[in-house]
């Protein structure tokens, strides 16, 4: 079955769920393609907690009440701006609870392959339709683009793992388990797994563990202005890169390439620190030069400041973190990963996050080198999401306002006219409307 719209949305996670809440707002015909929060639901572990601060947790919408403070309100669930310790599932939940408010049009499947077809996209879905669109957003997160040391590529799965495809972490009870990294995503799953009762050993390359300071809740006005709180962190150049991602743009492209790449590197929770210092076996300095399973173990070659030595485990689980790099997204066609104009990964994109494919706007973490680092995190959707839909709007505008679109060959039956989702929010929330631009 073949059906039209203006704009596909291509993810469901806090990007494309913000975005699909401004079109909506806007009038702007649209699907979004996808399972809601699939990433953080299936591939991420249970009983972690976020990283980012309460108040940079939000999803995002055109209107008042429906940040994380408004859910946790309705929930009657504790909530603090700072120094809180947010569980995955309770920002799970809270996306849910946004889609279910304001993105009521998911088509949860996976877009197979995406392509240029005349004046518009043709979207082939896993369920065997198609979706035909003058425009899509690419709004994906990080899957996909799971980093791996060359020394431990090609080994089976699940002797060796990513830790963004963890999931469930059960299976790891009693296991040994080897887990090759220093930052966030390695220190948290060595106290979950350790905490669950598995041997652990963490692999770190560099010398030290640098560890993020406690929060300072009550902060004086001064203290405040010599160090303003951005959604990634105290201090005036983390504050600038989170409340102004158009500056960073006007960088030149080889230095916003740098601080996309570097900025904010492998660090630890402060809530982590007390959970792993003293309780994990860290071994620091050292490189894992080869890999190999033998007899249902991964035997590891380590060098470290001592030497050479041999690590053994059940499983070794790589938290190398993420490289992005669009042309590994396979249902993107050869024809558009060649007209992004690709520099190692990265796509250049326009002020409105429009890609060198016209109609095609990529987002989230694949925007970083356009944007900075923010956009590597749930923060970035605030400033991404209204300047997405704003554009999108002027140009549905432009070529007709409420007309649907009407791909050559296409009869004017199967197009879908209205509006994805919801236009205003629901009558109980109407008291708390405010326009947000």
């Amino acid at each position: 079955m073949i059906s039209t719209t203006d704009t596909a949305i291509i993810g469901a996670g806090p990007y494309g769920l913000s975005i699909s809440a401004h079109l909506s707002h806007r009038g702007v015909p649209h699907q979004v393609l996808g399972e809601p929060m699939l990433a953080w639901r299936n591939f991420m572990p249970p009983g972690m907690l976020m990283r980012s601060e309460a108040f940079a947790s939000d999803l995002y919408a055109p209107f008042a009440g429906y940040r994380l403070e408004d859910y946790s309100r309705r929930m009657h669930l504790p909530y603090a701006p700072i120094g809180m310790r947010l569980p995955l599932e309770r920002f799970v939940e809270y996306g849910l609870w946004f889609q279910s408010q304001l993105v009521s049009h998911v088509r949860p499947v996976e877009v197979t392959e995406l392509r240029r077809q005349h004046d518009g996209f043709r979207v082939s879905l896993s369920d065997g339709g198609t979706l035909l669109a003058r425009r899509a957003v690419v709004a994906l997160g990080l899957k996909g683009f799971e980093h791996t040391p060359p020394s431990l590529q090609g080994l089976p799965r699940p002797h060796v793992l990513h830790s963004g495809e963890i999931g469930n972490l059960m299976w790891a009870r009693g296991k040994r388990i080897v887990i090759v990294g220093g930052g966030q995503s390695a220190l948290g799953l060595a106290a979950l797994f350790n905490e669950l009762g598995a041997h652990v050993r963490v692999l770190v390359r560099d010398s030290i563990i640098t560890w993020n300071k406690d929060p300072e809740v009550d902060r004086s006005l001064i203290s405040r202005m010599i160090r303003p709180e951005g959604g990634l962190a105290q201090g005036w150049y983390p504050y600038v890169l989170s409340e102004f991602p158009q500056v960073f743009r006007s960088l030149g492209q080889r230095l916003r390439k740098r601080i996309a790449e570097t900025s904010f590197g492998p660090s630890g929770a402060w809530w982590l620190r007390d959970r792993v210092v003293g309780k994990v076996d860290v071994q620091m300095q050292t490189t894992v030069r080869q890999g190999a399973v033998h007899n249902g173990e991964v035997v590891l070659d380590v060098s470290s400041g001592s030497g050479q030595s041999t690590v053994t485990g059940d499983h070794v689980v790589v938290a190398t973190g993420f490289r992005v790099d669009l042309a590994r997204h396979p249902f993107l066609s050869p024809e558009i990963v060649a007209g992004l104009s690709l520099v190692t990964g990265w796509p250049e994109v326009s002020r409105n996050f429009e890609s060198h494919v016209p109609g095609l706007y990529v987002t989230g973490p694949a925007s970083a080198m356009s944007f900075g680092p923010v956009l590597r995190f749930v923060y970035g959707a605030k400033y991404a999401a209204p300047r997405i839909a704003r554009h999108v709007s002027l140009r549905h505008a432009e070529e007709g306002g409420s007309r649907p679109f009407e791909p050559l060959g296409v009869p004017q039956a199967h197009a879908e006219g209205g509006p994805g989702g919801l236009q205003r929010p629901p009558a109980a929330f109407q008291e708390a409307k405010v326009p947000a631009e």
